[in-house]
């Protein structure tokens, strides 16, 4: 059995990939971002613009790079889009009879794809990364225009009619596409991990210092709950003045909350180098993740990883990974009453609170890449020919 792995970008594909690879299944992985050092031919100016990521220990004749495609997903919604249908188009163009047994593209990049897989007799799987569009919608909304928007979920739908099956990243996830009626026999469950080595506690014991630190990490998004985070902390403040809160990563919808000067506790970072997010981690207490729908939310398991308990809604996929008063706890969705009691509880229980380091780095450590690598082979070996 050979299977082929195809991304836009990156995000978890390449860990698909190596997987594959360890167990000599890998037909290829060609993607929208270079898997592999610089290539000589590879102008340094194009290099630097494309890459973000380090290098992945693939067999490099399995391994092609769409070099065109980071630059012009950067230029917008439409053209992120048009950037996606393009490397589907390219994927579809490269295959060949024989190459794989099976492939594995991501939504939005799938469609020309499993159109070429089926007449080549191979079995299509979806990389379903989000919750099921009409979950987003229900939950959220969306943020690009109207008929950009009517045109991905187009592509989507057609895409899972052509998958043989989905892959999701959580229970959560899973469920967003029974729910909108794909039969539970193609739809699966395969929870991402964390690099362990990357995202470690704090070495030795940890001091003792006033006050409580809690982190947020993610866009600065009404998705993933910013602004309930902001309303929950600000009640905090007022009954517990020694709270703080980190908020780590790029901008978004609600960033006006946090501009010209942050609210009284709060210090704004920006996105981060992982290095520097985990150091971060390992020197806080809490992670909290409100989002109102997060598929996975690979924050999680990352401050799982740095001995961090998470404080997440129950609309994050990664609430698999919590267990009451041992690695954290759940609220419920936009519940900002339930989200402040819970965080004041924090701040006046701080030995109860980094008492549970050593039970959320064991939750890690059996959640770490290679535990997902065994569960995706298996997975695709249970269910491909």
């Amino acid at each position: 059995m050979k299977v082929l792995v195809t991304h836009p970008g990156r995000q978890h594909s390449h860990q698909a990939a190596l997987a594959l690879a360890s167990a000599g299944m890998l037909a290829g992985y060609w993607a929208g971002v270079p898997a592999l050092a610089r290539p000589r031919r590879v102008p340094g100016a194009l290099w630097r613009r494309c890459v973000r990521y380090a290098p992945v220990p693939l067999p490099p004749e399995r391994v092609r790079w769409a070099p065109w495609v980071p630059a012009l997903r950067r230029l917008g919604p439409w053209a992120d889009f048009l950037a996606c249908r393009l490397f589907d188009r390219w994927a579809a163009a490269r295959l060949r009879p024989g190459a794989a047994d099976a492939v594995v593209a991501c939504e939005i990049s799938a469609l020309a794809t499993f159109r070429k897989a089926r007449r080549l007799g191979m079995v299509t799987v979806l990389d379903a990364a989000a919750t099921h569009h009409r979950t987003q919608n229900r939950f959220h909304g969306f943020s690009e225009p109207a008929d950009l928007h009517r045109r991905i979920t187009a592509v989507k739908d057609a895409e899972i009619a052509l998958a043989d099956q989905i892959f999701t990243v959580s229970e959560l996830a899973r469920r967003s596409y029974l729910e909108a009626g794909v039969p539970p026999e193609r739809v699966h469950r395969v929870p991402l991990g964390v690099d362990v080595e990357l995202f470690t506690p704090a070495a030795g014991e940890t001091p003792k210092r006033e006050g409580t630190t809690f982190v947020f990490a993610g866009a600065a998004t009404r998705v993933k709950g910013l602004d309930l985070l902001l309303a929950a902390f600000a009640r905090v403040r007022e009954i517990e003045p020694a709270a703080r809160l980190l908020v780590i990563g790029p901008a978004g919808d609600c960033s006006s909350l946090l501009d010209p000067t942050a609210p009284p506790g709060v210090t704004v970072l920006g996105p981060l180098p992982q290095a520097e997010v985990a150091a971060r981690f390992a020197a806080a207490d809490c992670l909290v993740l409100p989002s109102r729908n997060e598929s996975f939310g690979m924050v999680v398991p990352e401050a799982l990883a740095a001995g961090l308990p998470a404080l997440v809604s129950e609309r994050v996929g990664a609430r698999d990974l919590v267990t009451e008063d041992r690695t954290g706890w759940i609220v419920p969705v936009e519940d900002v009453e339930a989200l402040t009691r819970r965080m004041i509880w924090c701040v006046r229980h701080p030995e109860e609170v980094r008492a549970l380091r050593s039970t959320c780095r064991r939750a890690a450590e059996d959640a770490g890449w290679p535990a997902y690598h065994r569960r995706f082979v298996e997975l695709v070996r249970s269910l491909l020919p």
